[in-house]
């Protein structure tokens, strides 16, 4: 991708693209991108979105929150389980980076500004005769608007069972698999708002609503089935905690609720998931007992060992921090030993110094460490916020390798911007020390300026004892050294190389050994040459036209004529083919 490009119109850069996902995957979205599966790609302000061609009749939908040239979230319809970004969703960034690939079109609410109540109400009417969700939606989305009273759960519950009644569970290559879990989350995220407001009971009200469907479906269908599924019951209890811890239940309603999560627990004991045990101990505890007081009023108590063991500690501290009750929150953190909670309060409340002293003591994993001093940076403690990530860079483990990258980027470009070229330094060697990136590797050199040498023979030696970096040849032929990469081509992993760069390396390669290139060249053409597809073809017909080339830099046309002959002979059945290997002789 043109980093360039992608920054002039708001898109993420290759670094940051790569950062969303697995590099396999990330190879794979390439090819996807390559393939010419992206298509109807619109850009409505800050929401990208496109469609995906794939294994399914209808393509895939992307859709990709954009901010400052990064991505903030995505989604795409595929069933992608695993961490990080799809294919689709690469192939897409990919894809959009393209000169004249984006459609520019105005946003929802500048589209419906000024149109007429009685408009938008045929609008929605005419849209909902072929949309038969969408009166269901419209009344979910009423039901738990803020400020509108007590929530109905009627449509909420009604809503879950749409939801789960028609996804049906289906498997097929790729490790892939289908599920309703992306609307489930969307309708559990609408107690959100009201934990946000300290509303504890509207809140529950949403949660029960979705709860009992999904258990009843979990339990008839989709058992050990579907991780992501399981993972959901985790948020329900733990937000049904919160909104419990929020609540001014009388007696009996405590009473009740206990009956039913426990009756939820216990049909679901046997298959694995404990996400509601929080809520019955939170239920059972609230926040009374005499030694969680002495705590939360800053004194020694030792709490009992089920506000750890359930998750419940945590809990509170996430009602502590919604409620305002921030004294208590640091109190509370202070005595779990949740020091990032404890530093990022401190943060919060403006005691940019202590949060750092703290944190540098307490708190060592990078993605935390990043968090926090994003946190201090946002809240205009830019010195602290460095200090910070640089104390947390040479305290973090290597072998969190993505969450390590991540914090050192950060250090390196806010340091940048800063002008501060030592803490900028220091963490772009981390950061290619991690990755082994091309786009780390030219952030480097940016920022030595006119101390590169020294900093690209460091780099460079850690590029030759780095056990698989995708841009190794890609750095070598910028820094000249083609007969390195030359030799680093030849016993490169196929499935990682990124074909533009071998295509540079034969270029450069022509002149140095043309010898060598007419192997190198026939060896990754032989395979597309059976492949049977326009495109393989075509790959073929590139690396052929590379090892004529090299045969006529070598003097030697007669043996070219020779050798295209011989293959226009044997693949003259593969008609499509034919005309490619025609036009090489």
């Amino acid at each position: 991708m043109n980093r360039k490009r992608g920054r002039a119109t708001g898109l993420p850069d290759e670094g940051a693209v790569r950062a969303l996902a697995d590099p396999k995957v990330v190879e794979r979205g390439r090819e996807v991108a390559r393939s010419g599966a992206v298509s109807d790609v619109v850009r409505r302000g800050d929401k990208l979105a496109a469609a995906v061609a794939g294994s399914e009749d209808e393509p895939y939908r992307v859709t990709l929150r954009l901010k400052d040239g990064d991505v903030a979230d995505f989604r795409c319809t595929c069933p992608y389980e695993w961490e990080g970004a799809c294919k689709h969703v690469v192939a897409t960034l990919l894809a959009a980076a393209e000169p004249g690939a984006v459609a520019e079109r105005p946003t929802l609410r500048q589209l419906l500004a000024d149109l007429p109540r009685e408009a938008l109400a045929d609008l929605l009417l005419r849209r909902a005769r072929s949309d038969p969700d969408l009166p269901g939606w419209i009344e979910v989305e009423l039901a738990t608007a803020p400020g509108r009273g007590p929530v109905d759960p009627a449509p909420l519950a009604a809503q879950a069972r749409i939801v789960l009644a028609r996804k049906g569970r289906t498997y097929w290559d790729d490790y892939e698999s289908t599920g309703p879990s992306d609307e489930l989350h969307a309708l559990v995220e609408k107690a959100v708002p009201f934990l946000e407001a300290g509303d504890g009971r509207n809140a529950l009200s949403v949660l029960a609503a979705v709860a009992e469907p999904f258990i009843e479906q979990w339990l008839g269908e989709m058992v050990e089935t579907d991780e992501d599924m399981y993972l959901l019951f985790e948020d329900l209890g733990r937000m049904m905690a919160e909104a419990v811890l929020m609540s001014d239940l009388s007696e009996d309603e405590r009473d009740d609720l206990f009956e039913t999560v426990e009756g939820w627990q216990s049909e679901l004991g046997e298959y694995g998931p404990e996400g509601f045990s929080v809520v019955m101990a939170a239920l059972t505890a609230g926040w009374d007992a005499p030694a969680l007081q002495a705590v939360l009023a800053g004194k020694k108590a030792a709490l009992p060992e089920i506000e750890r063991a359930t998750g419940l500690a945590a809990v509170r501290l996430r009602v502590l921090a919604a409620t305002g009750r921030h004294e208590e929150y640091l109190n509370l953190a202070r005595a779990v030993g949740d020091g990032a909670a404890f530093a990022g309060m401190l943060a919060q409340l403006g005691r940019a110094d202590e949060a750092v002293a703290y944190a540098a003591e307490h708190v060592a994993e990078p993605d935390r460490i990043l968090a926090l001093a994003r946190r201090l940076r946002e809240a205009g403690h830019p010195d602290q916020a460095l200090d910070l990530a640089q104390s947390g860079l040479r305290r973090s483990d290597p072998e969190e390798s993505r969450s390590v990258a991540a914090l050192a980027r950060w250090l390196r470009d806010e340091a940048a911007a800063l002008k501060r070229p030592g803490p900028a330094l220091e963490a772009a060697r981390a950061a290619f020390a991690e990755s082994c990136a091309l786009d780390d590797y030219l952030a480097a050199r940016r920022i030595a300026g006119k101390g590169w040498e020294p900093v690209r023979d460091d780099l460079l030696t850690i590029l030759a004892g780095a056990d698989f970096a995708h841009d190794r040849i890609a750095i070598l032929i910028e820094e000249g050294l083609i007969g390195d990469a030359m030799r680093a081509a030849e016993f490169s992993r196929e499935d990682y190389v990124d074909e533009a760069v071998l295509h540079r390396l034969a270029e450069a390669a022509l002149t140095r050994d043309p010898a060598w290139l007419v192997r190198f060249a026939e060896e990754r053409a032989v395979p597309p040459l059976t492949a049977g597809s326009g495109r393989a073809y075509e790959k073929a017909a590139a690396w052929l036209a590379h090892a004529r080339k090299a045969y006529l830099a070598q003097g030697k046309q007669t043996e070219w004529t020779a050798r295209i002959e011989a293959l226009i002979t044997e693949h003259k059945r593969r008609h499509s083919l034919k005309p490619r290997l025609l036009a090489l002789r």
